[in-house]
């Protein structure tokens, strides 16, 4: 077989070779290639799309893949993001970072985690056995989002835990804050320990001088990427990377075929290979035209009264190494507006859709399949709201003063902040996360958890991030912040979705 080229794109080109030969499809899925598909599954996703919709053993290749075109499709991105070994996976970085956590360590191993982690992450260690040594990650007071762990934080942990198997670090984290992977790697390997790096919503930043360095190229011994988030890949599309050494390759191999369903749809495959083609052959172009669509959004939005985007300083200030410019994170909280009230109004007046929204903040994410028109979408839905936000503000302080009451207190986001519901701080592990997720637990009201240790994760979505864990001991900061959550956010993980009660470790006895 040829030494594979970064021009080629050989799961895309398969699927030409298929349709060319008008192949008679005698694999699944069932609707055969569409021909069997509901009327309004073919008319929501297309019939080529449909056509599409097929296993890479046993429809782009034979049911031995002797073509080897799914090998030599990860060969190319490993080759593209710096990396010795890649593995596709199709059910997101998710999956892809439980993947991880149980190649490089089982029941009763130590790993090095920071407490702002996805909560796949979590799920692997509950499914794995392996226990985390949590380090507290920085929070940002006027944003109320967790920044980075800093480095020499890192090191104690490395340090006060010996025996540990790996350390694990998110970069870029939800908000586009970057820690310092290279001063990591060199504290890791010193200790002859592997640096795994959540990177899902850094795939990009291989592919632009531009942009922060990525994990790869900052000495990480693996990674994972989310190829959908910023990328063109479709949803779920995901590459775990690796270099040898100090990760067992085999093993991560092995896991991956484990954890992997054995039946991915080969257009998630697709997608990766053609979006790995796409930033080696124009990356560097496009990103730049996205980094100058984000940079003009930016200076639309400073001028506008009331709303405020976080930035590079704002995020150096808060203890950053770096900052990913093309994720906006915007407050109207000056107007008093919550992230939940501004998504809100973005999407049923203006059709405006954005990342995420939660008590403070909205997110919305910038790539090169933007315009101008779309960013001009954006900022305009933005300063009409604000206008009418600031006109009712004003209102508000006229009617006040006319009846002799006294003005509203001022706002800005350290008044915003103080006034929603603030981050809470990791208290203590009092058992492994999986002891506590299947040992015995009994449901408890909220406010009666307060010393308790928690049997399930609390997850508000997005970004992902549990407040509390399965093993963590519950504080009342944390019932207090829970409460607030419940009033607003999306909550993933726990039984009671209303967070009127809470599952908790049963006391022996």
């Amino acid at each position: 077989m040829t030494e594979p080229s970064q021009s080629e794109a050989p799961l895309v080109e398969a699927l030409r070779a298929y349709r060319e030969r008008h192949t008679a499809a005698f694999h699944t899925p069932g609707h055969k290639l569409g021909a069997g598909a509901p009327a309004d599954l073919s008319d929501a996703l297309g019939e080529r799309f449909l056509t599409a919709d097929m296993g890479i053993a046993n429809g782009l290749d034979d049911t031995q893949e002797s073509g080897g075109l799914l090998r030599r499709a990860e060969d190319l991105a490993a080759q593209a993001w710096g990396a010795e070994r890649a593995f596709f996976v199709p059910n997101g970085s998710s999956g892809g970072l439980q993947t991880l956590v149980m190649a490089v360590a089982g029941p009763g191993d130590e790993v090095i985690v920071p407490r702002n982690a996805h909560k796949s992450l979590l799920a692997g260690l509950i499914l794995g056995g392996a226990l985390p040594v949590y380090v507290e990650p920085t929070v940002d007071d006027d944003w109320q989002v967790a920044v980075n762990v800093p480095l020499e934080a890192f090191v104690a942990a490395i340090e006060a835990h010996p025996r540990a198997r790996a350390v694990f670090v998110t970069s870029p984290s939800y908000n586009g804050f970057c820690a310092d992977v290279p001063g990591l790697a060199a504290a890791a390997h010193a200790a002859g320990l592997p640096l795994v790096v959540d990177q899902a919503w850094g795939a990009h930043l291989r592919f632009s001088p531009a942009l922060p360095i990525d994990a790869m190229a900052a000495g990480a011994d693996a990674a994972v990427v989310s190829v959908h988030k910023l990328l063109a890949g479709l949803s779920q599309a995901s590459v775990v990377l690796a270099r040898g050494g100090r990760i067992d390759v085999d093993r991560l191999r092995t896991m991956v075929t484990m954890l992997r369903t054995t039946s991915p749809l080969a257009a998630i495959y697709l997608s990766i290979d053609a979006a790995r083609r796409q930033m080696v052959e124009g990356g560097e172009a496009l990103w730049g035209e996205a980094l100058r669509l984000a940079a003009l959004a930016r200076t639309r939005l400073a001028a506008t009264t009331g709303i405020v985007v976080l930035d590079r300083d704002d995020a150096l200030r808060s203890g950053s190494v770096d900052f990913d410019p093309v994720r906006l994170t915007i407050s109207a909280a000056d107007l008093d507006l919550a992230g939940y009230e501004l998504e809100r109004r973005l999407r049923a007046d203006h059709a405006v859709a954005v990342e995420a929204a939660d008590a403070h903040n909205i997110v919305a994410n910038i790539t090169f399949g933007d315009s101008a028109g779309t960013v001009d979408r954006l900022v305009v839905a933005l300063e009409t709201i604000a206008a009418d936000a600031d006109a009712g503000l004003a209102e508000r302080t006229r009617a006040r003063a006319a009846a002799g009451g006294a003005p509203e207190a001022g706002g800005g986001k350290k008044a915003a902040s103080a006034a929603s519901p603030t981050l809470p701080f990791f208290t203590r592990l009092a058992c492994s996360p999986r002891e506590a997720f299947f040992g015995p637990a009994e449901a408890l009201p909220l406010s009666a958890c307060v010393g308790r240790v928690s049997a399930e994760m609390v997850v508000p979505y997005p970004p992902g991030i549990p407040v509390l864990g399965p093993g963590e001991e519950i504080s009342a900061e944390t019932v207090g912040y829970l409460a607030a959550a419940a009033r607003g956010a999306l909550v993933q993980g726990p039984r009671d979705l209303s967070l009127a009660t809470l599952r908790v470790v049963t006391r022996p006895g």
